[in-house]
């Protein structure tokens, strides 16, 4: 078996199955393999119907990989029916001696392109569907709400060195034994600039298919190496010409994707997760939208797009930033099509003076509830930079603790203590003492965060570790010092910050749940009220989630059960957006409003 060797994972869109009983059995058939990878890197190969069947019902699982399948005569007959109607397959050879024997029942199958019997047209043919079926796997790209800002911190961090060299070791791993591939790289390696981006991109080369997958399913990894390449394009974007025209794009869509347009038409703030490429000749898009004969099930959609001086022209095609936001201004069914019209804008402008680190990117998507894409990057970094790795630490830390992995977060926080410098210590103390909390430690979490206080020279820091010394107190039934404790964070807050910053919602938040603690129920809700204020901005829908379960107790306590319901409803869809479905505070409030459902 030929594979990738980067995580087992295909870093291109489309991968080459070849399922034939001999095709590893002689070296004319392995020399075979090596040319069927300069047309598709990503090569499988099997010698039986059941293990190749399961690979691709089961290993072949993202939305976004394609295969192009290549069967022999016999063992296609035998897999061919079980596995046509799956979707991932975009398009299968018969490689065969007997051509007009197999064509009798290739005939019957849609998606196969050929029987073929001589190696020099299975490969012509190879490469010229698998440039047709990548054409439209790069068109059909996804949109989205634009809630963070994810791409504009990307493109202000400095790139360096580093991520050259790492980017190079993944692709000489990924395509090893490709030589037409191991060239072009060798020519990126020595003869890339930041004045040819636009060349590696339109060109196709490796460079542009690691982009476009990665920014498919968003691998944080190879986007986050590759951001060299996007800012070297968002550059020399600025040096073309805008355009001011209406231009065009099509593509195919799912009907969930044409669902989600239909409900987004008021939307101000929506984006493609790629570069939105266009065409300026209206009938040419039609024309190549129209001819696409198998669709799958999937919907044709003419993008017209008003470029509103973001467009920049670039030899026949018009390019748009990757930063660049849109809203529809309307959508019409004609006859085989739907046309959105839609309007594009870009508010944000790259900052030359960049001040933006790698570790905030990190934070960000953590903050977001990218917590797995998150982690990934700070493996990433702690290879990248070792003498930050108290920072990679703290991070992991944080995550393992927003996946309610507590052991595993107090193991980070110590490792990232074991080397913090000493301007750092009482940052790292207080997480050890979050940590003992969860773990319901208190003596050891009040110990960490007394002495974590005492290194602490800023109010907020000290506004912060006052309202964790107060939650430990709390959790063990001391509640008149945790009252003092979040009378005297909120104190503090109040001192520095407007009434609906996000630090004065959770003193709210804290005070309200001591008060619904100690009786005071009355007095609890208003303090949940007054913190959803301050949580009003979809950026702190995580700590609304919080807040509406705090709220759904006191309604449960009231006997309001309606009310209960519906505050855990309201909690457990936010939850399920930025939490894992086996966090304990999902689980917990899932059962509860089984619970409540079953008492109506």
């Amino acid at each position: 078996v030929i594979m990738s060797c980067y995580d087992n994972k295909n870093l291109e869109l489309i991968s080459l199955i070849w399922l034939d009983n001999m095709a590893d059995a002689t070296q004319e058939n392995r020399e075979i393999q090596d040319k069927l990878r300069s047309a598709v890197n990503y090569l499988r190969t099997f010698d039986n119907c059941q293990t190749c069947e399961h690979y691709i019902r089961n290993i072949i699982n993202d939305k976004q990989d394609k295969l192009i399948l290549i069967v022999s005569g016999k063992l296609g007959q035998e897999i061919i029916e079980k596995i046509h109607h799956l979707k991932q397959i975009i398009s299968i050879f018969v490689f065969c001696i007997d051509k007009d024997r197999n064509e009798l029942w290739a005939n019957n199958y849609k998606k196969i392109r050929g029987v073929i019997v001589t190696l020099n047209d299975l490969l012509k043919q190879i490469d010229l569907d698998r440039k047709s079926d990548e054409q439209k796997l790069n068109e059909s790209i996804n949109i989205f709400k634009n809630k963070d800002e994810i791409f504009p911190l990307l493109l202000q961090i400095d790139s360096s060195p580093i991520d050259k060299r790492s980017l190079l070791k993944i692709c000489f791993k990924e395509y090893e034994g490709n030589l037409n591939e191991f060239e072009s790289i060798r020519d990126f390696e020595h003869l890339y600039s930041s004045s040819n981006a636009l060349d590696w991109f339109f060109n196709e080369t490796f460079l542009y298919r690691l982009l476009i997958k990665a920014l498919h399913v968003f691998n944080i990894e190879i986007i986050f190496l590759l951001r060299f390449f996007l800012q070297d394009i968002e550059q020399q974007l600025k040096n073309c010409l805008s355009s001011s025209e209406i231009v065009y794009r099509g593509q195919l869509m799912t009907n969930d994707q044409i669902e989600f347009l239909n409900n987004s038409i008021y939307e101000k703030n929506l984006r493609f997760n790629s570069f939105i490429i266009a065409n300026q000749n209206k009938e040419q898009v039609l024309k190549s939208l129209l001819n696409t004969s198998n669709t799958n099930g999937l919907n044709r959609v003419l993008f017209e797009i008003d470029s509103n001086q973001i467009g920049k022209k670039h030899k026949e095609f018009i390019i748009f930033p990757i930063t660049t936001c849109f809203h529809i201004t309307s959508i019409e069914l004609d006859k085989q099509i739907r046309i959105v019209k839609i309007k594009v804008f870009n508010t944000y402008k790259l900052n030359e003076k960049k001040t933006k680190n790698s570790f905030q990117l990190a934070h960000l998507l953590r903050h977001i509830g990218r917590l797995d894409q998150s982690e990934k990057l700070f493996y990433l970094l702690l290879d990248q930079y070792p003498s930050l790795n108290f920072q990679s630490y703290d991070g992991l830390g944080r995550i393992a603790q927003d996946k309610g992995l507590y052991e595993l977060s107090l193991n980070f926080y110590m490792k990232s203590f074991e080397i913090v410098p000493f301007e750092h210590r009482a940052h790292c103390l207080n997480n050890i003492g979050c940590a003992y909390d969860y773990l319901e430690n208190y003596e050891d979490a009040l110990q960490y965060y007394a002495e974590a206080l005492t290194l602490m020279t800023t109010d907020p820091d000290q506004a912060m570790c006052l309202s964790n010394m107060g939650i430990t107190y709390a959790k063990n039934e001391q509640y008149q010092q945790a009252l003092q404790c979040f009378q005297q964070s909120l104190s503090i807050r109040e001192r520095k910050l407007s009434e609906n910053h996000v630090d004065i919602g959770i003193s709210y938040t804290n005070l309200g749940v001591i008060w619904s603690t100690m009786g005071e129920l009355d007095h609890a809700l208003e303090h949940f009220n007054l913190a959803l204020k301050s949580f009003s901005v979809n950026d702190f829908e995580i700590f609304r989630a919080i807040v509406y379960q705090n709220m759904a107790k006191i309604f449960q306590e009231k006997t309001q059960f309606d009310r209960a319901l519906t505050f855990y409803q309201d909690a457990e869809k936010l939850f399920q957006q930025h939490r894992s479905i086996d966090h304990p505070n999902l689980i917990y409030i899932q059962q509860q409003i089984q619970q409540l459902k079953q008492q109506q």
